[in-house]
């Protein structure tokens, strides 16, 4: 820390906005507790157009100290709440400095249900850094598998194969699986191709697929949802069959 001090003096008489970035990539090359002070500073007394233009290395070095520290949980709320005002690459990189934070504290419950949120992301990058994210937990929210289904309508194999990483780790199950279709109604999230994903991911024979399709005729669901499930079962089964 005494190492920076005299650059860290310079740089705040400056407020030059390159210097700033290079000198917060200069911290996260040796990331430690003591640079929370100079981030302290930073976040609560940077104009707004400055701000503006460091803060995602601002997030990076968080992400960085949180490899060698635990986290406070303020820098938690920072990310939070700078995560709904920012473009595409700073928003995945605060995905990627709470995976790096996840992996030393327990997060709490709205920060992984921001994670859920980034799944729907536009930017395909985010998606993926938040699956990976959510992949790392020891716990997953309930709320949270709505975003995870709709992933698994995805186009993308890297999505679709880490997704089914997750309910492989989470819902090994499938009546764990049925529990999570009928929490409000996320067996309407499903798309055909989300549905035959879901079925690879459970069923690698036919052995449990009868007992599936009888659990799903008892549950309250509508009726053309049931008929897309039960379509989506025979020909499944009859695939299975087929390569026996």
């Amino acid at each position: 820390m005494v190492f920076f001090s005299e650059e860290f003096d310079e740089i705040k008489k400056s407020k030059n906005p390159d210097l700033i970035n290079d000198f917060l990539i200069k911290l996260s090359t040796t990331p430690k507790l003591e640079y929370f002070t100079i981030l302290d500073y930073f976040i609560d007394n940077l104009d707004l157009q400055i701000f503006e233009k460091v803060k995602i290395n601002l997030v990076f070095l968080i992400g960085e100290i949180a490899k060698v520290s635990n986290i406070d949980q303020k820098y938690l709320d920072f990310l939070s709440k700078t995560y709904y005002s920012s473009d595409r690459w700073v928003r995945d990189e605060i995905i990627q400095a709470i995976r790096k934070i996840s992996k030393k504290v327990i997060i709490r419950e709205e920060i992984v249900q921001l994670v859920g949120y980034a799944i729907n992301d536009e930017y395909l990058p985010i998606r993926i850094n938040a699956l990976k994210t959510l992949l790392d937990l020891e716990k997953m929210p309930l709320l949270v598998w709505r975003n995870i289904l709709l992933a698994l309508n995805s186009k993308d194999s890297e999505i679709v194969a880490i997704s089914a990483n997750i309910f492989d780790k989470f819902l090994p199950d499938y009546h764990q699986l049925l529990d999570s279709l009928n929490h409000l109604e996320n067996y309407k999230i499903l798309k055909r191709n989300g549905l035959r994903s879901l079925l690879l991911i459970y069923f690698r024979s036919s052995i449990n697929l009868e007992s599936f399709r009888k659990s799903i005729a008892t549950l309250d669901w509508e009726i053309e949802y049931k008929e897309k499930y039960f379509q989506e079962i025979d020909i499944f089964e009859r695939i299975l069959l087929k390569n026996l």
